[in-house]
């Protein structure tokens, strides 16, 4: 098994505008997870969600390999940009972030129920830190066992458009655009704090339950192999 990884060379005119060019005074660890806006190989869009998690660069994010690597057509997806934030249509403070590195496990691309988390290297202006100005979540290495509440972030976007999250009184229905959404432990609604155990991989094929997601538990080595293989890139 080995790392892979996606270079997107970003026209100058993204360099120098990928930003609102704000910086955000009250860190709130929200804006650290929102929408990702993905371009294919066959120019057709998709969204997932990413959230920023806490490195030495600053600028990583994670989400689901296949919000990555497009199964369906075998191949990188071309483009990725982030909206840390972004909330009922509107940009937040930091506006639209371009990626210009993405990084999976070789082998999620034989077998899409493995190994399906990957991470994000954006670009950000002059030399600043992604996370300095949308904060960012912990990360378990060694998930723990047992039953505890965990909390799930996801964009809700489905094939209708619909953005609402519906209720049926026992589920919420967040939606496709949900893949890649952090599963968070030790949530702290008031700072938006926590730790991330793993992300959502989306809907599953038989013989697991209909419109049910699931969260797979990474192995800590491969977890930081590939973090760190995408740090140094």
């Amino acid at each position: 098994m080995v790392p892979m990884s996606k270079t997107f060379d970003i026209p100058p005119e993204e360099i120098t505008n990928n930003t609102t060019k704000f910086s955000i005074d009250d860190i709130n660890n929200l804006n650290a997870v929102r929408l990702l806006n993905i371009v294919k190989a066959d120019g057709s869009d998709d969204d997932c969600t990413a959230s920023v998690i806490k490195t030495n660069t600053g600028n990583i994010a994670i989400t689901a390999a296949h919000c990555l690597w497009d199964h369906t057509l075998k191949t990188w997806n071309s483009e990725i940009y982030f909206y840390p934030g972004y909330n009922n249509g509107q940009q937040g403070k930091v506006g639209k972030v371009t990626a210009y590195k993405w990084f999976v496990w070789s082998n999620f691309l034989q077998d899409i129920t493995q190994f399906d988390y990957g991470f994000i290297k954006f670009y950000y202006t002059n030399g600043k830190k992604l996370q300095d100005d949308t904060g960012a979540f912990d990360y378990d290495l060694v998930i723990p066992q047992g039953t505890y509440p965990t909390t799930v972030f996801g964009y809700p976007y489905d094939d209708t458009g619909d953005m609402n999250c519906l209720k049926n009184g026992k589920q919420l229905y967040v939606g496709f655009g949900s893949s890649g959404g952090p599963w968070i432990r030790n949530y702290d609604p008031n700072t938006n704090a926590g730790t991330v155990i793993g992300v959502s991989h989306g809907i599953l094929d038989d013989p697991y339950p209909e419109d049910e997601t699931a969260s797979w538990v990474w192995y800590p080595d491969d977890f930081t192999r590939l973090l760190n293989f995408a740090e140094r890139s």
